[in-house]
């Protein structure tokens, strides 16, 4: 074989070049997955560090977790993640192409893809950060407690309650006013029997007994008096119709001309305090409310409205535990909505008497010596002016009357920290005559307080209006102590990108440097976080 010159001189040379393309390739390849690696983790690291920043005044008042995410309705956490990347990929050198940056970053850039704030989602958003929060805190066995206070020991029963209450709330004005217009009639009734009639003759044994129109009870009869022959304490009773009606019809007309409220709380005076605030969350055009609808999208339980319920009981103030400073009555306005702090207050009393006459009547109804005690009040009341027809219109209105009389001294109890049980029977009733003493009462050693009503009304409510007011609640609280403090700038969950541009592995000589203008790797990776505990 004839030997060419130089050839393994050539040889040697090219054998030199494939090997040196590839160990250069290999090392391309290799800072490839370490800058993929990298890139992940940081953008991993770059969304945590955001997030670790969380706002301390709620974690510390509320146990919630918030990020702050913009400002004057501007993102500016992303500007903030990209601080962190550039930390993190490129350490002490930036975006700077020197010896320090062994990845040789020509580029970071990071962008918000995607983030979720706790004032949208039409209130679950904020509804599932309460309940993660009271999962983690094991409030939650404290269902079955409640629920057997109530007397129910299901879920299911705790629904039908609570659908029931609805029933019975639903045709009903729960303001004072309201209350009492249902009892218009009790001042109508008053009024006539205040003058006798036009030509009343002396009543004979006959016009003393009510006509067919107008049957009474036997134990009623028993008081009609016979042709002079009355017992004496008939005699008593007969003799003093007008201070009959003065004791309780005039007292219910007194409640309706100077107020309900100020006949349960006396002299006290009320918080003045007021919720008109443009910036509160319950306020937010609908658009920014509805936004991220379908996130969580969590289920709908009796469990999940009870953990609400507790938060709200365990973390906001309330008439018979006020907080100090801003509202004074927050769960009230929760409850009610209304605008100041003395018109939720009144709204959520008118609703307690309203459950409370609810279950007063049906006890009054099934006790047979209450329903004959007022029919023979009503029958001795109407014998002496002649109106034996009105027997039965009055009997029930002097029932309703002793029903709304026994609310009023219920919910005065419950007002004083006590206990009223929710079904009530001789032993537990308080009012034993025709009358409204609001001294009466001095509660029972079972049975619901004050706050086992507001957990009742909490349940009744419509779950995107209570979370709202929630969310004013904790940012009118908050704003104490930091005046721009605003909800709705605080978010729970974000997806970031990350976006690094690499320069070349190997410094080009500098003649063909234009070459790699614009050239190089790019790698870009996401991640996201979100405040959860399940």
């Amino acid at each position: 074989m004839k030997r060419v010159p130089g050839a393994i001189t050539v040889f040697l040379s090219f054998s030199t070049v494939l090997i040196l393309a590839l160990v250069g390739s290999c090392l391309e390849g290799a800072r490839g997955v370490c800058l993929d690696a990298l890139v992940r983790m940081a953008a991993d690291s770059s969304v945590s560090s955001v997030f670790a920043a969380y706002q301390g005044e709620v974690k510390r008042e509320y146990g919630l977790l918030l990020c702050r995410g913009r400002t004057a309705w501007s993102e500016c956490w992303q500007e903030e993640a990209r601080r962190y990347a550039e930390k993190y990929l490129a350490p002490g050198a930036g975006t700077a192409l020197d010896e320090a940056d062994r990845i040789r970053a020509v580029e970071i850039t990071a962008q918000a893809l995607e983030n979720v704030y706790i004032t949208e989602g039409e209130g679950r958003i904020f509804a599932d950060a309460v309940t993660d929060y009271m999962t983690s805190a094991g409030l939650g066995i404290l269902l079955q407690e409640i629920l057997g206070r109530l007397g129910l020991y299901s879920e299911e029963e705790g629904l039908g309650f609570i659908q029931s209450l609805k029933g019975m709330l639903s045709d009903q004005d729960s303001s004072p006013q309201g209350i009492l217009e249902n009892y218009e009639n009790l001042k109508e009734e008053a009024a006539k029997l205040q003058a006798p009639p036009a030509e009343k003759q002396t009543p004979s044994t006959e016009s003393q007994t009510p006509p067919a129109g107008g049957q009474v009870s036997p134990a009623a009869k028993e008081t009609i008096p016979a042709a002079g022959q009355v017992s004496p304490a008939e005699k008593e009773t007969i003799a003093a119709p007008k201070e009959v009606k003065a004791d309780l019809l005039e007292q219910i007309k007194a409640i309706k001309d100077n107020g309900l409220i100020a006949i349960i709380t006396g002299t006290e005076s009320l918080s003045p305090f007021s919720w008109v605030d443009a910036t509160l969350p319950s306020v937010l055009p609908r658009s920014e409310k509805s936004a991220h609808a379908d996130y969580p999208s969590p289920s709908i339980s009796l469990a999940r409205h009870f953990l609400m319920g507790e938060f709200l009981l365990h973390r906001m103030g309330s008439y018979t535990a006020p907080r100090t400073g801003g509202s004074r009555y927050e769960i009230e306005y929760v409850l009610a909505g209304e605008s100041t702090d003395k018109a939720s207050f009144e709204t959520v009393v008118g609703e307690i008497l309203l459950i409370r006459m609810g279950f007063n009547l049906a006890y009054l109804i099934t006790d047979a010596a209450k329903l004959a005690q007022a029919e023979a009040l009503a029958v001795s009341i109407l014998t002496l002016l002649a109106l034996p027809q009105l027997t039965l219109l009055l009997k029930w209105l002097l029932v309703a009357a002793w029903a709304l009389a026994e609310s009023i001294v219920d919910v005065k109890v419950l007002l004083k920290k006590k206990k009223v049980p929710l079904l009530k029977n001789e032993a537990t009733w308080q009012l034993q005559a025709l009358s409204l003493d609001l001294e009466a009462g001095n509660g029972a050693a079972a049975g619901l307080t004050y706050e086992d009503y507001l957990r009742i009304l909490f349940y009744l409510g419509e779950p995107e209006a209570l979370s709202y007011r929630m969310m004013d609640v904790i940012q009118k609280r908050i704003s104490l102590k930091k005046p721009a403090f605003q909800l709705r700038e605080y978010m729970v969950f974000a997806v970031l990108s990350v976006s690094v541009r690499t320069g070349p592995l190997y410094t080009p000589m500098s003649p063909f440097s234009f070459l790699l203008d614009g050239k190089g790797r790019i790698v870009k990776r996401e991640a996201r976080y979100a405040y959860e505990r399940r």
